[in-house]
């Protein structure tokens, strides 16, 4: 294992955190960045080890069903993290929100766009392009009544007429 450290490690096995309390090595001596890492490197590595150690001696350990992977059931987290805003605080209700509430009166449900329509068997629009409202404008044979055909050739009621009035 590692060197004996003046004062153990502490673990928070649930975050997966291992605490060194002893100080750090002198970065004075080092003049390069290489060196530095070279030097922080080996307490981090020993914290790391010791950490997995600490894993694999107290935490059970079992295959999954699934795809037969080994799986460490981890402890609930010993230590609080804090939050990085604070929790945040119920609005004030509005004057109308009061009011309704103490009416007891309810928003409406809105309605949605789509319906389904049972002969397609589809959702269409209630209106507009390929809504529910345009389906008899998709019947390739359509009756027409004599009366407003004939009332429509007499340029009477409606039907166009077929001469321009001259200016």
């Amino acid at each position: 294992m590692t060197d004996l450290k003046p004062q153990p490690y502490t673990y928070d096995l649930g975050h997966l955190m291992c605490n060194d309390p002893n100080p750090l090595p002198s970065l004075k001596s080092a003049t390069t960045d290489a060196e530095k890492e070279a030097i922080l490197a080996k307490p981090a590595q020993d914290c790391a080890q010791a950490l997995i150690n600490q894993l694999l001696s107290s935490c059970p350990i079992s295959r999954s069903q699934d795809d037969g992977a080994l799986q460490i059931a981890l402890p609930a987290p010993e230590m609080q993290l804090p939050r990085e805003k604070p929790v945040p605080t119920e609005k004030q209700k509005t004057k109308w929100e009061k009011f309704a509430e103490k009416k007891g009166i309810k928003g409406k449900k809105k309605e949605g766009k789509l319906v389904y329509d049972e002969a397609k068997g589809d959702w269409v629009p209630k209106y507009g392009y390929k809504g529910k409202s345009t389906d008899a404008d998709g019947d390739w044979l359509v009756e027409v009544d004599e009366k407003a055909e004939k009332e429509g050739e007499d340029g009477e009621k409606g039907g166009r007429k077929k001469t321009k009035k001259g200016r």
